[in-house]
């Protein structure tokens, strides 16, 4: 199985996190996980004019169980946000992602999504 790590670097994550200042090691360096806890994540890496995206979203037959994150930059802040279609405890606003758009992924369209701001940038399933 291919690391995560080495399958982010080939789809040219590694620009988008530095664009970030967000060192791509240091946040996926995984010791001690043997699998890729992100194999049934869809990842898309999105950029326009005003925001550079790195979005992880679950197959859509799993998002009622797994939640999407996206880390993003826009107007010199950086942003990781845990997004689920369940109401967590604590969240930060409710998003309606449009039905189309050009920094969602497809598989995020229409749906009502809890929102948390995450100040934490590394990967939920990655943490320790």
């Amino acid at each position: 199985m291919k690391k995560l790590i080495d399958y982010l670097k080939d789809k040219g994550a590694q620009e988008f996190f530095n664009s970030m200042s967000l060192d791509i090691d240091e946040l996926f360096e995984a010791d001690g996980i043997d699998s890729n806890p992100y194999r049934e994540f869809n990842w898309e890496l999105r950029k326009n004019d005003s925001f550079i995206i790195v979005n992880a979203i679950p197959d859509e037959n799993i998002q009622d169980r797994l939640f999407w994150e996206e880390w993003y930059i826009h107007n010199g802040e950086v942003h990781h946000h845990i997004l689920s279609l369940w109401r967590p405890k604590d969240f930060d606003e409710i998003f309606v992602c449009p039905e189309s758009d050009d920094i969602h992924p497809a598989l995020s369209f229409g749906k009502k999504w809890y929102v948390v701001e995450d100040p934490e940038m590394k990967p939920m399933l990655l943490r320790r």
